[in-house]
């Protein structure tokens, strides 16, 4: 079996309609769709193309580190970086396990990664982000194989075993390499650039993609808080129910003691009888505190701790008070969501 680079590639090369070997799974920007920053890589006056493409990222809110792309699509970013790693040592049930709640691209989020990879091809900014927009767009690639390989199987996903062939299909696509044919490049263009109109369309429309993002991401943090809070509170009452029990005891030994004394209590003063007293010890139990969230930003995913500390903890102290603050800006994301949505139409 041929060994592949560890790392994700992408590349210029030449019209590949016939380069594509067996053994080379080749990964394309949608058919349909030009990229507004290789329609600006056309302007041949050198000033004016660097000052609209500048121009283009500032709109199109580029990634500027893997930090953004990860905040943006944490679940596939982890998946991607999974598959990056464990490239040899594929099998059905492995996959399963570490795709987990991992979705595909929707087409708006497909063209917007393309169109971030293809402008840190244009400008050679970061390595590590264009290797990092290369590895989501395989991983995506290799979840689509998945789907379409789970509509062909059925069964438990445990005592399902990869024939030869099929273990070849995904290392291939696990190995694939993310291209752009030279010939987007090539052709003739006015050095006129995107209109206005189309501009703020497009800025709108990515803006939508980013926060239907952090929507999700806040979701999922919402997620992790809730069952924190859940142990959090199972484990007071499991605590209060045992201090209980034990004071239950207590007080059952004490009476018990009591009743069972014979005869009279004489005082050896006063030669008088003493009434009998009951001696309880107080019921000492601590007051469940609100949890801090604080507190628990070791038991959180990266992802989920960056939210807490950059977005929550500046207003927040307690988890309670951030799922109502993260409920509430969902809410008001979704309603941005439908205000720039209505503007694209």
């Amino acid at each position: 079996m041929k060994k592949h680079s560890s790392k994700a590639d992408v590349a210029l090369i030449q019209p590949v309609s016939n380069n594509k070997s067996n053994d080379q799974h080749l990964i394309y920007p949608p058919a349909d769709k030009t990229s507004h920053f290789v329609k600006m890589a056309r302007i041949k006056d050198k000033e004016k193309r660097s000052a609209a493409i500048q121009k283009a990222a500032r709109m199109y809110n580029v990634f500027e580190t893997s930090l953004e792309v990860r905040s943006a699509l944490p679940s596939l970013y982890d998946f991607s970086l999974w598959l990056t790693e464990h490239k040899e040592e594929l099998s059905y049930s492995v996959i399963k396990r570490n795709i987990k709640r991992t979705t595909l691209l929707t087409e708006a989020q497909e063209i917007f990664i393309w169109e971030n990879l293809i402008y840190q091809m244009i400008e050679k900014k970061s390595s590590t982000v264009k290797e990092t927009l290369t590895g989501l767009l395989i991983a995506n690639d290799f979840l689509k194989g998945v789907i379409d390989f789970n509509q062909e199987n059925d069964g438990y996903f445990e005592d399902i075993v990869f024939t030869e062939e099929q273990y070849q299909r995904f290392t291939t696509i696990a190995h694939a390499r993310v291209v752009i044919t030279k010939e987007l490049f090539q052709e003739e263009m006015s050095t006129s650039v995107a209109t206005i109109k189309d501009q703020k369309q497009q800025q709108l429309l990515e803006q939508c993609i980013l926060i239907q993002n952090k929507i999700e991401l806040y979701k999922q943090v919402i997620t992790e808080l809730k069952k924190i809070n859940t142990v959090y509170d199972s484990d007071c009452d499991a605590e209060f129910n045992k201090a209980l029990e034990q004071q239950t005891e207590t007080v059952t030994i004490v009476t018990d003691d009591l009743l069972n004394e014979r005869g009279p209590i004489i005082d050896v003063c006063t030669e008088e009888e003493v009434n009998k007293q009951m001696r309880i010890p107080a019921f000492l139990v601590e007051v469940k505190k609100p949890l801090q969230l604080q507190s628990i930003l070791h038991k959180v995913r990266k992802a989920s701790k960056e939210v807490i500390e950059n977005d929550l903890i500046p207003i927040c102290n307690t988890i309670l008070e951030a799922l109502i603050l993260l409920r509430q800006s969902i809410l008001y994301y979704q309603k941005c969501i439908d205000v720039f949505s209505s503007k694209c139409i």
